[in-house]
Parts: C-alpha cells; sequence; structure tokens
C-alpha cells in the first residue's frame, strides 16, 4: 500500500493486509468493542492487543462511528424532508377535495351533526392561524428565526444557533 491513509479508518501506510483485516473485525463490532470480544484464543490476543496499540485502533474506530453516525444523520434528515415536502402537497390536496367536496353540497344536505364538526373544525382552524399570527406580531411567540429543517440539520451537526 501507498501514500497516506485519507481517513483515520483506511490502512495505513506500515499497516499490514493481516493487522488491517483485524482493525476492521474490530471496527465493525460496534462501539462496545474489545479485544476479547475480537477473538477466542489467548494467544492471539497479545499479538491483537500489539496491533491495537501500535495502530491506534480505539481512535480509529471511534473516528468510524462518528462518520457512520453523521452519515446515517444526513440520510435521516433527507427522509425527514422528503417526508415533510408529501405531507404538505398530500395536506393541500386533501384540503383542496374537500373544499370542493363542500361546494358541491347544498346546505339542507349536511345533516346536523356533520354540520357541527364542520363548524368546530374551521372555527379550530382559524383560531389557530389568528393565535399565532397576533402571538407573532406582539412579540409573544418569535416568528422562527430559521427554516425548521435547517435547524434540525443544523442540531444533528452539533453547529451552533445562527446570531
Amino acid at each position: 500500500m501507498t501514500g497516506e491513509a485519507s481517513h483515520p479508518w483506511d490502512r495505513r501506510p506500515r499497516e499490514s493486509a493481516r493487522a488491517y483485516e483485524a482493525f476492521r473485525r474490530y471496527r465493525d463490532l460496534g462501539p462496545l468493542r474489545t479485544i476479547e470480544a475480537l477473538v477466542g484464543d489467548p494467544d492471539r490476543r497479545e499479538t491483537l492487543a500489539a496491533w491495537c496499540r501500535r495502530n491506534d485502533w480505539k481512535d480509529r474506530a471511534e473516528a468510524w462511528d462518528a462518520e457512520t453516525h453523521r452519515a446515517e444523520d444526513a440520510r435521516r434528515l433527507e427522509a425527514l424532508r422528503t417526508m415533510h415536502d408529501v405531507h404538505a402537497r398530500t395536506g393541500r390536496a386533501i384540503q383542496q377535495k374537500a373544499l370542493a367536496a363542500l361546494n358541491a353540497v347544498q346546505p339542507e344536505d349536511i345533516p346536523p351533526y356533520a354540520a357541527a364538526r364542520l363548524l368546530e373544525l374551521g372555527a379550530r382552524m382559524e383560531r389557530d392561524t389568528l393565535i399565532t399570527s397576533v402571538e407573532e406580531l406582539q412579540g409573544l411567540r418569535p416568528a422562527p428565526a430559521e427554516d425548521p429543517w435547517e435547524q434540525i440539520a443544523r442540531e444533528l451537526e452539533g453547529l451552533p444557533a445562527p446570531r
């Protein structure tokens, strides 16, 4: 192998193929990894422990864990963004269909229980919208400083809030 490793978990220039393969098995054991969990043969334990010290397995494995968690968080964030977009579009489509259906119905054809439920839902939607707007205007509820999805991304990356 030539050149420098580009990531801590890559094979090092002076690391043998056997030592690197052992490191990969150690790395893949997860956060509760130990040399003991890697090998059953006590005679091999000394060799593995020496390789572990010489090639800094613990820090390299922790760097691997951090990178895999970062990649997983990025995939999860993208899934959340996609889900949010689908839900928003679906919600608008449902509202449009419901409004079209309501417009097609004559008031006398709506049973009293359904009319009461529609009144309740309409009032709640209007109230929630107005309360949020009034509280934001009065400064009681700050308007979102940033896009909620950007906030989630920033929190997953461990970055501070923007000023």
